[in-house]
């Protein structure tokens, strides 16, 4: 509990101490043409992520497993993040660098992606050396899943806490306390950031963003444990089970890539199609379009730890993760008689309201 509460202490004096350096050193986001905020917005919720999980790591240093490899990892994409915050590096650069951490943790810490269970049937898919290579690109695509849903106030908070949750759930579950009290340790290190972000309880005045420092942060941590909680002998969660604790993400950066490169357009052009972007143009508030989304998020988790509790075939597990992709796909192709029908419900119960 002591090292809990030095956490959440540690992240938020850091967003109190960072406010006034943020916006005298620029590194604020500022509205624009996709950016629908007010004012300058301070860019600094990353920084408090990590300092409140450096406390916990300080605190339990002996129990946390790879820790001086993994703590220099979260600093480097710290120090790039607000690099790209402040001055918009190369996405290209980005990924490299994603690459090359990605590389150190598979030479220096053995933690790699060797199999993905029994997802086509009662054997084990063993990837040998190609999942070497799977692994590089699995942690840029988590890195960047979760930096590209960060869209509209409190989403990335929500469904980082409710991965979170969901990871904490099953190793406590398991007995792997030391990566239970972690994942817990974590949810208390983006609260004072989901907090702010949502402007509770000091309202707008004090509002703050993540930044691509912070989910690059989340999205490497995330990949991390569940490569630690997912792979070698004896693993307390199978593979299949983290594509549903991380699925609005995943699935949303997978079907706008492929929505991108189908129209012509680069991968990493940001645009207004996510998730989120539409059910506020179908007529939500951003407040309803983070609580829905953060509840089919956690409904997805809890399917995931279902499929864990009650022993369910693990491809089962994945042939229902394919079908809910595709459903989103094809909801995605029908957004706009989607936006027509949540509007006119909109409309009718307005009028039934007067």
């Amino acid at each position: 509990m002591l090292s809990l509460f030095v956490t959440f202490l540690g992240a938020f004096l850091t967003l109190i101490v960072m406010r006034p350096i943020a916006n005298k050193i620029g590194l604020v986001d500022k509205p624009n043409y996709r950016k629908r905020h007010q004012g300058a917005i301070p860019l600094i919720g990353g920084v408090s992520l990590f300092m409140g999980n450096l406390c916990y790591y300080l605190m339990e240093w002996d129990q946390l497993r790879l820790p001086y490899l993994y703590i220099f990892s979260i600093f480097v994409l710290l120090a790039i993040g607000i690099l790209d915050d402040r001055f918009d590096i190369s996405p290209f650069l980005r990924a490299g660098i994603q690459a090359v951490l990605a590389i150190l943790m598979i030479d220096l810490g053995n933690v790699y992606l060797d199999h993905l269970g029994q997802i086509l049937g009662p054997f084990q898919l063993t990837l040998g050396s190609i999942g070497l290579i799977i692994t590089v690109f699995a942690t840029i695509a988590i890195i960047n899943a979760f930096n590209m849903i960060d869209g509209i106030d409190g989403l990335l908070g929500g469904l980082s806490i409710v991965s979170f949750a969901a990871i904490g759930i099953l190793m406590f579950r398991d007995g792997q306390m030391d990566m239970a009290y972690w994942s817990f340790a974590l949810i208390v290190a983006i609260l004072p950031y989901l907090l702010l972000n949502l402007g509770i309880p000091l309202g707008p005045k004090y509002k703050v963003f993540m930044g691509d420092a912070g989910s690059t942060l989340i999205g490497f941590t995330i990949i991390w444990i569940l490569l630690l909680s997912t792979q070698g002998k004896g693993h307390p969660m199978n593979p299949v089970t983290a594509l549903w604790i991380i699925a609005v993400p995943l699935i949303d950066m997978v079907a706008i890539i492929y929505r991108r490169l189908r129209k012509g357009k680069s991968p990493f052009r940001p645009d207004r199609l996510h998730v989120h972007h539409l059910m506020v143009r179908a007529g939500l508030t951003s407040r309803q379009a983070f609580l829905l989304i953060t509840f089919f998020a956690a409904i997805c988790a809890t399917i995931g730890i279902l499929g864990e509790v009650f022993y369910i075939n693990e491809w089962a597990m994945f042939i229902a993760f394919i079908v809910l992709f595709f459903l989103y796909a094809y909801s995605i192709t029908k957004a706009w008689k989607i936006t027509r029908w949540v509007r006119r419900m909109k409309r009718r119960a307005r009028r039934n309201k007067q």
